[in-house]
């Protein structure tokens, strides 16, 4: 993880959290080393990187830099959540979030 990735994603949590939400910073996949030096893969593949509930929904965000978008496992896990009512996407910035969190009802402008 970047470090302009770890900040947008501590924005967004402090974001959320303003607006009287609730959220989780998700364990996504990486790789660590024991203490003799064999990679061991942590975190879940495709899962996204905040999950939150805000007035009683579900809310998977993945926090992207650039022009990265959803892998196609990530977009396999919101198209997952969003068949069961919950929102999930894609976010640049906070205002990302502001727009989708405005358009579902779960802000007032």
């Amino acid at each position: 993880m970047s470090v302009k990735h770890d900040d947008l994603v501590r924005s967004i949590r402090l974001y959320i959290s303003e607006i009287g939400g609730v959220s989780i910073k998700t364990d996504t996949p990486g790789l660590l080393f024991d203490k003799v030096g064999r990679p061991v893969k942590i975190g879940t593949k495709g899962v996204l990187d905040i999950h939150a509930c805000i007035k009683g929904r579900f809310v998977a965000i993945d926090a992207k830099i650039g022009r990265d978008q959803l892998k196609p496992d990530q977009r396999q896990y919101a198209h997952a959540v969003q068949t069961k009512g919950g929102i999930a996407f894609a976010a640049h910035s906070v205002d990302d979030v502001k727009n989708v969190l405005i358009a579902e009802g779960l802000v007032h402008v």
